[in-house]
């Protein structure tokens, strides 16, 4: 339909926030949009909420898959029924100011090369707390492939989840790479970013929630988000190549950076080797073996070992820069001095000679 914008919502056990995020979608100054809201075989209420909903605004489709296909698998999903001219992803527990789909459409309307209109965003907590969140900090048209570049190098999305983001339907692909776990939406920003530029509107349009259940925090408990790195690097590394990076330099570079995060995560937040597992050990084997939680903690002592050599070397690479620094300051000096500049005739006449 021309113009119509359509709004993915995957559901899953988002009982909580849903409401929430619902009231912010009705709440648009822009009207022009269906919601396609599809539950992924939830055990709490939030089928029974979307179903209320429903019943008072038109606008809400809902769809309950028949098996469980995971968040960007039921993203997908949402995307294949989707009708609308333009996409636009979002989340049971995020939150839409007003004014987001009325901005993000006249981005795309004004900006033809523009593939990707992303917006500045909040964090919210748990207990509803706010706090702005870091952005690209300048309202602008950012050229798509040098953010992919930009981002490869900061191993970060700093680009946003699927709630900053708006695109057009005729660049959506096949929609979001199932093979990740925790980057699927960076990774499906570059696909779209490698058909156009990128316009960012600096102004907190959406709301991103962090809470002990949501999915990004256990993504980073469980390492989810370091195995997504690898994915990322391995199959972008042409970005990388073309300024001159090896593939065995972003290699090391994932390295340091994960074993860092590790840390923080062990020091700040408490993590623990068997917070890392998703299940508990098998009592009595049984039936084919699942490894993911073993090499998962086999990652996660590896990464905890190595990282106060890192620091370490990190700290013995800091010194030699400052003594360096140092000497080289002490040479300035001499050569400024006044006996090095009164006996400079002199070491004329030793060259002469």
């Amino acid at each position: 339909m021309s113009g119509l914008i359509s709004i993915l919502l995957p559901v899953y056990n988002g009982a909580k926030y849903l409401e929430s995020a619902l009231d912010s979608l009705f709440a648009q100054t822009d009207q022009n949009f269906e919601v396609i809201a599809c539950d992924d075989g939830s055990t709490d209420e939030s089928l029974s909420i979307l179903h209320n909903y429903a019943a008072r605004f038109p606008q809400l489709k809902v769809h309950k898959n028949e098996s469980n296909l995971g968040l960007f698998g039921n993203y997908n999903q949402c995307m294949n029924l989707a009708a609308g001219e333009f996409i636009k992803p979002f989340a049971q527990d995020d939150k839409l100011s007003p004014h987001y789909l009325a901005k993000a459409r006249r981005a795309l309307n004004e900006h033809p090369q523009v593939s990707l209109v992303l917006t500045a965003k909040s964090i919210l907590d748990g207990q509803g707390g706010e706090t702005p969140a870091p952005s690209l900090n300048r309202e602008c048209v950012f050229p798509g492939k040098f953010l992919i570049t930009w981002s490869l190098i900061l191993l970060d999305n700093r680009l946003g989840e699927p709630v900053v983001g708006m695109f057009r339907a005729k660049d959506k692909g096949y929609g979001y790479d199932t093979r990740y776990f925790h980057f699927g939406d960076l990774e499906y920003w570059f696909r779209i970013l490698e058909k156009g530029d990128l316009y960012f509107i600096n102004e907190p349009l959406c709301s991103f929630r962090l809470h002990e259940g949501g999915t990004t925090t256990v993504n980073h408990r469980h390492l989810r988000d370091l195995i997504d790195c690898f994915k990322l690097g391995v199959q972008y590394y042409s970005y990388l190549e073309e300024i001159g990076e090896s593939l065995d330099h972003y290699f090391k570079r994932l390295i340091e950076f994960s074993s860092l995060q590790v840390d923080y995560l062990v020091r700040e937040q408490g993590l623990s080797l068997q917070a890392v597992r998703r299940n508990a050990p098998e009592a009595i084997p049984g039936g084919r073996p699942d490894l993911s939680d073993d090499y998962a903690q086999m990652l996660f002592l590896a990464l905890r070992y190595i990282s106060p050599t890192i620091a370490e070397l990190d700290h013995l690479k800091r010194c030699r820069e400052k003594d360096h620094i140092n000497f080289q300051n002490e040479i300035d000096k001499i050569h400024s001095s006044i006996s090095w500049k009164l006996t400079a005739p002199l070491r004329a006449i030793r060259k002469l000679k």
